[in-house]
């Protein structure tokens, strides 16, 4: 019987070709899989990069790149480089697409790069599903290529819960939706007439084209956009001094089920697409988006050029950024940064409305995508504290006494709590006591332990007034602590 084999490889360069490829990535489950009954078998890649099945039937499969798969039983694939799908494939649930590795987890090192690396993470540069017909003859062609991509994400206070869901519905809740595995790159979203966009909720004032592949020229061209899954087509060219895109995937799966929407800036003040969402008065939200910059020079072209707008429904702005110059080129790898700004709701506030506006004209480099456009409440999570004194009037070498009640009002249980109160500039002999009788001596700060929802604590400090301390004394004690949904053991 037929055998079916690969390599997977680590794609450096961002070429989309095997034969550019710098290096190979081992230890990864590739899954052959018949789509017709489910029966499934998996081997990891070699120290070279290399999968082979042997003894497969004829038939239809999926030979899948699958990072973190288990059989239905829990169990992980064990064999390296070669196994038989005849003797081995059992029935297990279908594949819905693959999933590229880290560049490291607690087994393995499947990528290695310098210490001064931007690099984060793997994504696909061409399908990591391929589709196969079995019949008398080996299939030996089947490439997967990983290249290098940066993940930055919004970086938000501890005490900031995102919840869930994404209150963005429009263009499938802000992803632009999914292709089914194996589907070929450059593939751009069909519209049907009298539709002139595959989304006409998202309301673009740009226009809409259909992917390419192989062309020189840039699609989108100016004022254009499309959605689409992987972009490696030849105006995605990897030659370092040329004027040209990097080859990406989608911020949402990263292979080539994702899709993108890929923009060519032009005119200042132009929508490049909104959305308005149905909100709650006096409440908070984040509202985010991921950008990638598709130039890959560092120098010598413009950065991407757009704005956002938030509006409520009479029009007024909520918040308002112009983010021209922010999204700065990576020349090393195509660079995910995620975008976002936490706002609250007047209170009659009941819908908002999020404008993407071009900021600059047609230039070179004013050339980016956008995914994964979200609008989710937020809880802004703090614990109360209230302070008294012990006196409204004291001399100079007076006890006052400090009373302090901190309470945890929310669902969340608030650990690693620090109180500050820095109180030596007016009281000496400082000591405080938690239960009444055992004092001791108070620095300004203090940790706390752990305090369950609905729970709070004590705290009093003691100090005398110093000489020369005179008039109204303001002192203000304030409190930090980070939240958990449980409770850490």
């Amino acid at each position: 019987m037929p055998i079916v084999s690969g390599v997977l490889y680590y794609d450096g360069n961002r070429t989309a070709a095997a034969a550019t490829a710098t290096g190979t990535i081992a230890n990864v489950p590739i899954v052959m899989q018949n789509t017709v009954n489910g029966l499934a078998a998996a081997v990891l890649t070699s120290s070279t990069g290399t999968f082979q099945f042997t003894n497969v039937p004829s038939g239809s499969y999926q030979v899948v790149e699958s990072y973190g798969w288990t059989y239905d039983d829990g169990t992980t694939p064990i064999t390296i480089g070669t196994i038989n799908w005849g003797t081995n494939a059992v029935p297990c649930m279908m594949l819905k697409g693959g999933t590229v590795p880290p560049l490291a987890d607690d087994s393995h090192t499947y990528v290695t790069v310098s210490p001064t690396s931007t690099i984060t993470n793997l994504d696909c540069t061409v399908r990591n599903t391929w589709l196969e017909t079995v019949g008398v003859s080996d299939i030996t062609n089947i490439a997967m290529l990983n290249g290098p991509v940066r993940y930055t994400p919004l970086v938000l206070a501890s005490n900031i819960v995102v919840d869930s869901p994404n209150l963005v519905v429009a263009a499938d809740n802000g992803t632009f939706g999914l292709f089914p595995p194996g589907i070929v790159a450059n593939t751009g979203v069909t519209v049907t007439a009298p539709q002139t966009n595959p989304y006409p909720e998202i309301q673009s004032q740009f226009t809409y084209v259909m992917a390419a592949t192989g062309t020189l020229q840039p699609v989108p061209d100016d004022g254009q956009y499309t959605v689409q899954n992987i972009m490696n087509n030849s105006h995605s060219n990897s030659n370092p001094t040329s004027p040209a895109w990097w080859r990406v995937a989608d911020h949402t799966t990263g292979n080539e089920t994702g899709r993108m929407m890929v923009i060519n800036g032009y005119t200042q003040g132009t929508i490049i697409g909104q959305t308005t969402v149905l909100v709650n008065a006096n409440t908070c939200y984040l509202t985010s988006y991921w950008v990638l910059n598709l130039c890959r020079q560092a120098t010598g072209y413009i950065n991407p050029e757009f704005s956002l707008l938030v509006t409520d429904q009479d029009g007024t702005t909520i918040y308002e950024h112009d983010f021209t110059d922010e999204i700065l080129p990576n020349p090393e790898c195509p660079e995910w940064r995620q975008i976002g700004t936490i706002f609250t709701t007047a209170n009659d506030t009941t819908a908002v409305t999020i404008k993407f506006i071009s900021q600059g004209g047609a230039a070179t480099g004013n050339d980016f995508v956008l995914d994964d456009v979200a609008l989710n409440s937020v809880d802004v999570l703090e614990l109360d504290i209230t302070k008294d004194a012990s006196c409204s009037y004291a001399t100079i070498g007076g006890t006052v006494y400090f009373g302090i009640t901190i309470s945890n009002p929310t669902n969340y249980l608030a650990t690693q709590i620090t109180l500050t109160d820095e109180l030596d500039d007016i009281l000496d002999e400082l000591k405080f006591t938690l239960d009444g009788q055992n004092w001791l001596p108070w620095t300004g700060t203090l940790d706390i332990d752990d305090l369950e929802p609905g729970d709070s604590g004590d705290i009093i400090i003691q100090g005398k007034i110093k000489s020369g301390v005179s008039g109204t004394i303001t002192n203000t004690a304030s409190v930090q602590a980070t939240f958990c949904e449980e409770e850490i053991i």
